[in-house]
């Protein structure tokens, strides 16, 4: 039953309608997945194959989630989302996050309202510095360069095609410059809650806290029971995908996230997809109450190891989380790549709970 529960939502969600450099996926009737195809991204460099942008049709107009990761692939999925609703007034433009992937094309929306967490402003800076603050010279040179040593090899293959990927990359990034490209921030920003309720739609607005990024949120949509996600957990590869991984080197508020959590599973939320911007296929409400639950259930036993003065290799013994993986063994069972991650959880969030 599991099995064919969870083949219908797939064959569900990946059916797609092709169009010349975007895939749109009809998720219910009001609401549309949409990326550039694969080979679109790759060519922009980004190494996760997807970027999800969420449409949402409203009685208003459309709410869009997130942005791509430039000026070029967010004119791709703009006109993709017009022709598929008929519609050209956007309302809302949400990012689950300011990294650029998430916001890169906010400048493509400049007459509608952004809208993000407060913190979003100095990461889209941040990631403006890193990816498109350079120079249209700076741009050009690279370029010259990359060009000189593709013309070196004689056998094509997979370095031949990364570097002609580079290559695209940075003249599309030159495109963005030279149509005067800069970082486009939010005109509506929010600490913890938001309610947006364009008509015959609602969106609730959540800040999960510090994990991904500094302003990493969730979008729930009440009438089409979905919920939004942008990365934060990072949920990872089809055999371990509904494992959450954390973040070297980042603040991880793990009590922020419970929280949060606790409050996008209450009792009155139906859920029936969950979307993260860079994933395949779509997950369903069991996965985020695993993940709370695995996050309640790791922050707890931390806490006791560290009270008792107990080596962190107790907690990070998955024997101990034994019972609650039995509990969700419909979506995860233990093996050696799930113990290998919870490891390195463990290890991450040690820092992070006192």
């Amino acid at each position: 039953m599991r099995f064919l529960f969870l083949t219908i939502i797939t064959v569900f969600f990946f059916s797609t309608l092709w169009g010349k450099t975007t895939v749109v996926k009809q998720l219910t009737n009001s609401v549309i997945v949409v990326t550039p195809d694969r080979k679109q991204l790759q060519t922009l460099g980004w190494p996760n194959d997807i970027i999800n942008s969420i449409a949402v049709k409203t009685d208003e107009g459309i709410v869009l989630i997130d942005t791509q990761n430039s000026p070029y692939n967010a004119n791709l999925i703009k006109q993709a989302i017009i022709d598929k609703f008929q519609d050209t007034t956007f309302v809302y433009i949400i990012n689950t996050h300011g990294h650029s992937c998430h916001s890169g094309g906010n400048c493509v929306f400049n007459q509608n309202n952004i809208v993000a967490q407060t913190n979003s402003a100095r990461e889209i800076k941040n990631y403006d510095d890193l990816f498109l603050g350079q120079t249209v010279d700076f741009l050009r040179k690279k370029i010259f360069y990359k060009t000189a040593i593709l013309d070196t090899i004689s056998n094509k293959g997979t370095l031949s095609d990364s570097i002609s990927q580079s290559i695209d990359m940075y003249k599309f990034f030159e495109a963005d410059l030279i149509n005067n490209y800069h970082p486009r921030y939010a005109d509506l920003t929010f600490d913890e809650r938001l309610l947006l309720t364009p008509k015959g739609k609602t969106f609730e607005l959540a800040y999960m806290g510090k994990g991904h990024g500094d302003a990493d949120i969730a979008v729930y949509i009440k009438e089409d029971k979905i919920l939004c996600f942008g990365n934060l957990f990072h949920l990872g590869s089809y055999e371990v995908e509904a494992m959450p991984s954390f973040y070297q080197n980042r603040p991880n508020e793990i009590a922020h996230w419970i929280q949060t959590m606790d409050f996008l599973l209450s009792k009155n939320k139906e859920i029936d997809f969950v979307i993260s911007t860079h994933g395949k296929h779509p997950f369903v409400r069991k996965n985020i109450e695993f993940i709370n639950a695995y996050c309640k259930l790791v922050q707890k036993k931390v806490k006791e190891a560290k009270a008792k003065n107990l080596l962190i290799e107790t907690v990070q013994d998955i024997e101990t989380f034994k019972p609650l993986f039995d509990e969700y063994q419909s979506i995860i069972n233990i093996n050696d790549k799930v113990k290998e991650m919870h490891a390195r959880n463990v290890e991450i969030i040690w820092r992070f709970v006192e």
